[in-house]
């Protein structure tokens, strides 16, 4: 039965209420969006002093440069998707947004932390998550290499980064785990004896010969280089797994088709096709037959612990898109004479798609401090930003000590012991916050289309797009499914003894 108004409630006369102020960074300002890194000031101030900048350096980029093209892009696209997003290329090139994928100390503009990247993740997503996609690509290929501990890879790679993006070119590396037949099957070492690989390596003088094909690989038809995983042996994928630098103009190598995906449009997925294409020693980034311990499953852990919280922040950047979109809807359009937002069931709306971005937030920084108390801490010191500590980096002596084989395979072995407790739990959160914020970010878009109506599915109003973009982030990473098993295995599993999970 339908609640039943009195005459004097009715008849109240109308309390004037502030109106909110989209535009204002007073709403969605820093110490509103992230209270516990405002706390953390008092502890920690260089990080967050930097964490700061990041933010009021993405929010001003976004809304001046990303704005104005995100329709268009994705319109653009649409039409033409056998097309890539040049326009958006070279916006970030422009502004020099790979080469804070690349830590100061190794040249480049990263502010040393690890909370950086995912503030800019969210506040880029905010305005248009296929920009993230743009970049996301280069993202996990540097994070990967890092990985690596293959210090003179990294250093060149590094250096190349920042020096042809200063010239205005990319030089930019993607991560190519997936296959035809082998997807999230790849990105979990269980289910890796069972995937249907076509990708193999064999050794020849002087290095390796690839064959195989790779698929869905963020970015691939933006990079300069590729780094691909496959084993040397398609029988034992986890004990020969190894990790390959690939320039795209090897001979051997091509790109293959575009996806023509639903969303992310501007952030391109491709397909790498290897034919006897030959690798030669020096960029070999790791050969996982020549270390006693697998050591492949120990880098996965570590890519994906770290790019499953970033996809989290993504993924609440797409769900504080479509609140604000809402939100400014409500504030501009009529119903019966009277503006949306004065209504209250709009108002319970926009409040319920408020609370899904702050949970979703909540989550991925609680994933965030789970990675870095791991890593020891939230970030490089102070000084390691210094021009003197560079200088002594870089040094003669440093280098020959730092590029050696004995700290490299001390580097790998420290990973590979790190798959304890802390490991685990940083595998759990990691997932948590990938699933947990997409399918908040599904909840919120689908909120707030069904709240603008008619407007909510037209192109122009943002809202659609920021629904199919949100999408791919329940998928890639590991598809939510496999997330959620991942989770238990880590969590649940641990403690049940006998029990398979996959």
């Amino acid at each position: 039965m339908a609640a039943v108004i009195p005459i004097e409630a009715a008849r109240r006369p109308r309390v004037e209420r502030p109106q909110f102020q989209f535009d204002s960074p007073d709403l969605f300002s820093f110490e509103d969006c992230f209270p516990g890194l405002h706390y953390l000031q008092k502890h920690e101030p260089g990080m967050v002093a930097r964490a700061r900048a990041t933010f009021e350096d993405n929010r001003s980029f976004c809304q001046t440069h990303v704005r104005p093209l995100a329709l268009s892009s994705d319109r653009r696209l649409q039409a033409h998707p056998d097309e890539v997003a040049t326009e958006l290329l070279q916006l970030a090139i422009k502004h020099r947004r790979f080469s804070r994928f690349v830590p100061t100390v190794f040249g480049g503009l990263g502010d040393g932390t690890a909370v950086g990247p995912m503030i800019a993740a969210e506040e880029i997503a905010a305005v248009d998550p296929g920009f993230v996609g743009v970049l996301s690509g280069h993202g996990l290929g540097m994070v990967a290499l890092m990985l690596t501990a293959n210090v003179r890879l990294i250093d060149w790679f590094s250096r190349r980064t920042v020096e042809s993006e200063s010239g205005g070119r990319p030089f930019l590396i993607d991560c190519a785990i997936t296959e035809p037949g082998a997807g999230t099957d790849m990105e979990e070492t269980a289910l890796m004896p069972h995937a249907q690989m076509v990708s193999e390596a064999k050794r020849v003088p002087g290095g390796a010969v690839l064959n195989g094909r790779k698929c869905f690989i963020s970015g691939g038809h933006f990079a300069t280089h590729h780094l691909v995983i496959l084993p040397f042996d398609r029988s034992d994928p986890v004990g020969t797994g190894s990790l390959f630098v690939v320039p795209t103009d090897s001979e051997g190598f091509s790109l293959g088709k575009l996806e023509n995906k639903m969303g992310q449009k501007s952030g391109p997925a491709s397909e790498l096709v290897l034919e006897d294409c030959f690798v030669p020693d020096d960029m070999i980034a790791i050969d996982g037959a020549a270390f006693d311990e697998s050591i492949v499953g120990a880098l996965l852990d570590g890519v994906l612990g770290a790019t499953r919280v970033y996809v989290g922040a993504w993924a609440t950047g797409a769900a504080r898109g479509a609140f604000e979109t809402a939100l400014q809807f409500a504030k501009t359009h009529h119903v019966r004479g009277e503006r949306v937002i004065d209504q209250q069931w709009a108002q319970e709306a926009l409040t319920n798609m408020m609370m899904n971005v702050h949970r979703a937030r909540a989550t991925y920084m609680e994933a965030l401090f789970a990675l870095m108390g791991a890593a020891g801490g939230g970030g490089a010191p102070g000084f390691i930003n210094s021009t003197w500590f560079s200088a002594i980096y870089r040094s003669y002596p440093v280098s020959v000590v730092r590029q050696s084989e004995f700290v490299r395979r001390a580097l790998i072995r420290k990973r590979v012991q790190e798959q304890g407790a802390t490991g685990q739990r940083v595998q759990f959160y990691s997932s948590l916050a990938k699933v947990s914020c997409s399918d908040l970010a599904m909840e919120t878009c689908h909120l707030a289309i069904e709240m603008m109506g008619a407007a909510g599915v037209r192109h122009e109003a943002g809202a659609e797009k920021l629904f199919r973009d949100a999408k791919l982030c329940q998928i890639f990473e590991g598809t939510n499914q496999l997330n959620r098993l991942h989770m238990f295995n880590q969590f649940v599993a641990r403690d049940v003894p006998g029990l398979e999970v996959f």
